[in-house]
């Protein structure tokens, strides 16, 4: 039998089958090189240099990103991305990598981000703190940062992300000299008793009670919790709780005058803009200070995802599915590139 040239050695064939193996072999070199993912950037992030440093007796952990050949440059401190039970919420990563790191190290903004007192690799016990103690470890943050020969002791900002941005408005408002500006990002502009009501409210709602019915269990639950949680703070939820009892937001954010922004989100279940608005209007009822910012971001969640109403985190573990919202990302970054 004469063996069967025309299909194995045609040598027109066996050109065409040498150029595809030549452009797979460079499609999987290309992908290894130049990932083509959203997140290939990941490894070529400018590293991060582990620090140290005390907030009084507590030694804090933290991450400090400065641009490259830093020097005397302005650095941006962030908390923020915390469970209300003290551990870090698996989207506080995704959030500090897309946000802050990729962003502002290449743009000449440094960015140092630390595990709370009692969290993660920190010394301390964040059950037994209050807002004012988390408050203070943000202030020994920007003090460390002042002793480093690569930064700018005049343009240090603070950014707090959900209850951290209560905190972050307590530095505006007691440490105007030490930091330039303010960013309290889907944080609450309300007393914690209505957050446990807007956070109760939302989940009512989620489940299909109306508003209205669902803002009467949602007070009564959040005046029950309260009394219970001053008397036996037993789990981690009632201990968090316990620690923002008497916290009164007016109290600093009347005293706020460095320039600051408040971003909210509009399907953000534990903060809802028109009641954080509302607060301001309140302290603030002929018009908002010329120094504050404020801005809804449409469509997107408490982490600035663009998600629908009522998402729960519990059923996506891979946070990386989930897009930024491009508004979010547009105010946040050139606020900050325009006032640090």
């Amino acid at each position: 039998m004469k063996p069967r040239t025309d299909i194995y050695f045609h040598p027109e064939r066996l050109f065409n089958m040498m150029r595809v193996t030549v452009a797979t072999i460079t499609l999987v070199l290309v992908g290894a090189f130049f990932p083509l993912n959203s997140h290939a950037q990941e490894t070529s992030l400018t590293p991060g240099e582990e620090v140290v440093f005390k907030s009084g007796n507590i030694v804090l952990n933290g991450t400090l990103v400065l641009p490259e050949n830093a020097e005397n440059v302005p650095v941006l401190v962030f908390s923020g991305g915390m469970y209300e039970w003290g551990d870090h919420h698996p989207q506080r990563e995704i959030f500090i990598r897309e946000n802050l790191e990729a962003v502002f190290p290449p743009a000449g903004i440094g960015v140092l981000y630390y595990d709370p007192r009692g969290v993660g690799e920190s010394d301390g016990r964040w059950g037994r703190a209050s807002l004012t103690d988390f408050a203070d470890d943000a202030k020994a943050a920007i003090q460390y940062l002042k002793q480093r020969k690569e930064v700018d002791p005049d343009r240090i900002g603070i950014a707090g992300l959900g209850e951290d941005g209560w905190m972050a408005q307590i530095v505006a408002a007691t440490a105007p000299g030490q930091v330039k500006l303010m960013a309290s990002l889907a944080g609450p502009t309300f007393d914690p008793t209505r957050q446990l009501v807007n956070e109760y409210h939302s989940g009512y709602v989620c489940n299909g009670q109306d508003s209205t019915t669902a803002y009467r269990k949602a007070v009564q639950k959040a005046q029950s919790h309260q009394n219970w949680v001053s008397v036996l703070p037993l789990t981690k939820r009632w201990r968090h709780m316990n620690m923002k009892v008497g916290f009164e937001p007016e109290t600093y954010l009347s005293d706020i005058n460095i320039p600051s922004l408040f971003l909210f989100a509009e399907n953000d279940g534990q903060v809802y803009p028109d009641w954080a608005m509302e607060s301001l209007r309140e302290i603030y009822p002929d018009s908002l200070p010329s120094n504050f910012t404020v801005h809804t971001i449409a469509g997107a969640n408490h982490f600035f995802h663009v998600v629908p109403k009522c998402y729960d985190y519990l059923e996506e573990s891979q946070s990386v599915q989930k897009n930024f919202s491009f508004r979010f990302k547009e105010v946040f970054q050139d606020w900050i590139f325009e006032n640090l």
